[in-house]
């Protein structure tokens, strides 16, 4: 019999098998802890505090850890299997971060695809024998009106129950749900952005399309990876992974429809319209469908058209559909569809651009006659994935940087630095270049070369140059932006930088063409516009052009539900827009190369 070992993770204790890694395990009992490379032992940033059952540290922890946080009994918990009893703390809490869930308002007819019927029906007599089927049908006046199976086996009961005196739930031409009475007014949707890092969920009232409540969430799924890539690995790696993910953000769901439902005071059978919009992976996680495809070339998803499923099919907790937004390729995805939709860049013959950036880098150029797309591996590093320190927006993070002033960084909430979030990462390259403290190649440069401001802020490891944004001298704690993060911002900003470049070869546009630029997606809506253009990501011919719209996917995904002639427009959208693959285009790399170079 395998023996059980006692293992208390902050608060909650459990008992865990001998010889159990303990990164499986907090991932088993979907306690969040930060593991970018998904527990391949990468990202050194999956730390536990070690109160009791201290190990010594390994190769791995030398690696990633300085000697402050080892003797501090700081570990790497993919490093660890439990063989005694053992008692740690998680130093940081990432589920308080920052999730951006402010949209632009848009004006639009609302016209959804949900109507409520008020039927009071005749009860069946010996003269009127028609089956309880037609006799519905008629009352809604549809000819063809759809009744899945196990709907048809409850609706005898459900007529007679509440005498015939019903409201009829009507997705087109298919009944989806019936309630006792007049409840007419009673008709809510869901517009959730699924994204790779986190999760914004939107009620509406759709007899008038206003906005009840939002619901933001980190996406629990983070815990298996960072990024897509590692999560597509998880499925790959361990037989039950897709099953594992797809329960992960299915649970999640229910937990946001629980909630919202709760707080408004509403029934959850009550929201007729589940509308998703998420990048291909995730979708294909949600659905519990392969995607080892994605991540290999030519890099093929098994869909990405538009789908309408039953609720229940999915394991969601409604009664009505789940709406998907449609994708155009493996790399560009719903939430993309959705943020060309809400940013009405294809409304004018003008062309404009729209930066998509999160966990990804996805950008776009289109009119009302075309549209081109392309995906750059981009967001790792503002997402505080590959950085040294990184954290994501939550509190605690450094998210300004401006080596002028005395003090020379902000956090969010103003608490105690913790760490650098996406916005302090741009910020701090920047400010670097702007003060002479990297070279145009991105090169530190060294401590004799600094001027005296910033010498006693360079301290070299042995390993690499690390420049010091905050020291907290009570904790023994710095935070440190080094020569490797650098270098991560670089590959991140000539990812961008040349994909907007073939874009405008693609379709021979200048960027004096180019109307507007629109930047949408989580760290696009916190980032400084003005460090994007000192470190050559943005064009600086666009300064004055550049619009932020926040949570364009989410905004799309609030059009598409509440409007049959946007939702027609966003299938438009997929069906037209080209991807250009950037891996295979020798430009591309030569536009990289060249957009290395922070001059």
């Amino acid at each position: 019999m395998d023996k059980k070992i006692k293992l208390k993770v902050d608060k909650q204790v459990m008992e865990v098998e001998s010889g159990t890694n303990l990164l499986d395990i907090l991932r088993e009992n979907k306690i969040f802890i930060d593991n970018p490379c998904g527990g391949k032992g990468t990202c050194g940033k999956c730390k536990v505090k070690l109160i009791k059952g201290l190990k010594e540290p390994t190769s791995l922890d030398i690696k990633h850890l300085s000697k402050e946080e080892i003797e501090e009994g700081i570990r790497l918990s993919c490093n660890i299997n439990i063989s005694e009893t053992t008692e740690l703390i998680i130093p940081v809490d990432n589920e308080k971060m920052n999730i951006a869930v402010a949209m632009e308002k848009y004006e639009f007819d609302v016209d959804s695809m949900i109507k409520k019927k008020y039927l009071v029906m005749k009860e069946p007599s010996i003269e009127d024998q028609r089956d309880d089927y037609k006799r519905i049908s008629d009352a809604c006046g549809i000819r063809d009106l759809l009744i899945g199976i196990k709907d048809l086996a409850t609706v005898s009961e459900k007529l007679r129950k509440y005498n015939f005196d019903v409201t009829a739930a009507i997705y087109k031409n298919q009944l989806i749900h019936i309630e006792e009475g007049d409840e007419r007014e009673k008709i809510y949707g869901l517009a959730i952005d699924v994204g790779t890092t986190t999760i914004a969920a939107y009620l509406l009232d759709m007899n008038n399309g206003k906005v009840m409540d939002v619901e933001p969430q980190i996406n629990m799924q983070r815990i298996y990876g960072a990024d897509v890539i590692s999560r597509i690995d998880f499925t790959v790696e361990n037989k039950e992974g897709l099953n594992t993910l797809r329960q992960c953000i299915i649970g999640q769901v229910n937990s946001i429809i629980e909630t919202l439902s709760a707080r408004n005071s509403i029934c959850k059978d009550n929201i007729y319209d589940v509308v998703i919009a998420g990048n291909t992976t995730m979708i294909h996680l949600l659905l519990g469908l392969p995607c080892k495809q994605i991540a290999m070339a030519p890099y093929i998803s098994v869909v990405t058209k538009a789908l309408e499923i039953k609720a229940e099919e999915l394991g969601i907790i409604t009664q009505g559909i789940v709406s998907i937004i449609p994708g155009i390729s493996a790399y560009i995805g719903g939430d993309i569809v959705s943020g060309i939709l809400s940013s009405g860049m294809l409304n004018s013959e003008g062309h404009s651009l729209l930066l998509d950036l999160g966990t990804n880098g996805e950008m776009v150029l289109g009119n009302k006659s075309e549209i081109i797309t392309c995906s750059t591996a981009a967001g790792p590093a503002f997402e505080g994935s590959n950085i040294k320190h990184g954290v994501g927006g939550i509190k605690g993070a450094i998210c300004k940087i401006d080596l002028s002033q005395d003090k020379v960084y902000e956090t969010v909430g103003g608490e105690n630095p913790i760490g650098v979030c996406g916005s302090g990462v741009l910020d701090t390259v920047a400010q670097f270049l702007k003060y002479g403290i990297i070279d145009g190649t991105g090169k530190i440069i060294d401590k004799n070369e600094l001027g005296e401001k910033y010498k006693d802020r360079l301290m070299d490891t042995g390993k690499m140059k690390e420049f010091i944004l905050a020291e907290d001298k009570m904790n023994n704690k710095i935070i440190t932006f080094t020569q490797k993060d650098v270098r991560e911002v670089q590959l991140a900003k000539a990812a961008i930088s040349a994909g907007i470049k073939i874009l405008l070869k693609e379709k021979n546009i200048q960027l004096e063409d180019i109307e507007t630029m629109y930047i949408g997606g989580g760290f696009g809506s916190y980032m400084d516009a003005e460090s994007a253009i000192t470190i050559g990501m943005i064009p600086k011919e666009l300064k004055d052009r550049i619009r932020s719209i926040g949570n364009c996917s989410g905004a799309g995904a609030k059009m598409y539900l509440m409007s049959k002639k946007l939702r027609d427009k966003a299938l438009e959208i997929s069906r037209k827009a080209n991807y250009i693959e950037l891996s295979r285009r020798s430009d591309f790399q030569e536009y990289f190369i060249d957009s290395m170079l922070l001059e």
